[in-house]
């Protein structure tokens, strides 16, 4: 008796082993069913190496998107801050919101603008060495119109600190960047060269700006500047 129940349940092990396999192919005819002959098959064939790949999909995609909302969220909450800190009259005040939202939300879109605004709030103090300094950094390691915009600023202090021929290489780079500030660049240019005595290459600095802005709102302050050093 022992030896026919082991038999018999000898018999029904590989029925128990076979039927995992074989309704795990089932299910997968089903799915498959309205797939296209052609590509049935391969899917079939590689149906277990296509999952793994969905998974990691799925994984990164869920990941993304904590990411993306955490970054979205980030922004919004820097850019609260720095409304609150440009709304601020008092310099120091303005100073120290700005300088705290560059710690808190530093690699935020809203933290490279306050790295600008607190260049200008050292002119504003008149230090125009601070300002000169934290222009110069954001010149380098921004880029784009920010970069730009650091050039421009640089270029005012070192003006107001009598460095006059570093205030015209910013100009000059501003310019040659041609992102947008080409125009104020060359009349910047132009005062600065008029403050140096070089009345000629400022009258074609002028002129340039004219090229550039036939029809500029400071019109009459350039012919007033021209006649003068005409």
């Amino acid at each position: 008796m022992a030896e026919d129940k082991n038999k018999t349940m000898g018999n029904i092990e590989p029925e128990e082993k076979e039927e995992g396999p074989v309704q795990e192919q089932d299910k997968l005819d089903e799915l498959l069913a309205d797939v296209p002959e052609w590509l049935r098959g391969p899917l079939k064939e590689n149906y277990k190496q296509i999952l793994a790949g969905l998974a990691i999909i799925v994984l990164v995609v869920s990941l993304w998107s904590g990411y993306s909302y955490y970054i979205t969220r980030q922004e919004e909450s820097a850019s609260y801050h720095l409304g609150i800190a440009m709304a601020k009259q008092d310099v120091d005040e303005r100073l120290k919101a700005l300088e705290e939202l560059r710690s808190r939300f530093s690699h935020t879109s809203a933290a490279r603008l306050a790295n600008l605004l607190v260049g200008q709030a050292y002119m504003d103090k008149n230090d125009w060495e601070k300002a000169s300094s934290v222009f110069d950094v954001c010149a380098r390691d921004f880029e784009g119109a920010l970069s730009d915009s650091a050039l421009m600023g640089q270029g005012y202090a070192y003006e107001q600190e009598k460095k006059l021929d570093q205030a015209l290489a910013d100009f000059k780079k501003a310019q040659i960047a041609g992102r947008g500030f080409e125009a104020v660049a060359v009349m910047d240019e132009a005062r600065v060269l008029a403050e140096k005595g070089r009345k000629k290459e400022a009258l074609e600095a002028y002129d340039k700006f004219l090229d550039l802005k036939p029809r500029s709102q400071f019109l009459d302050f350039i012919r007033y500047e021209i006649l003068k050093l005409s």
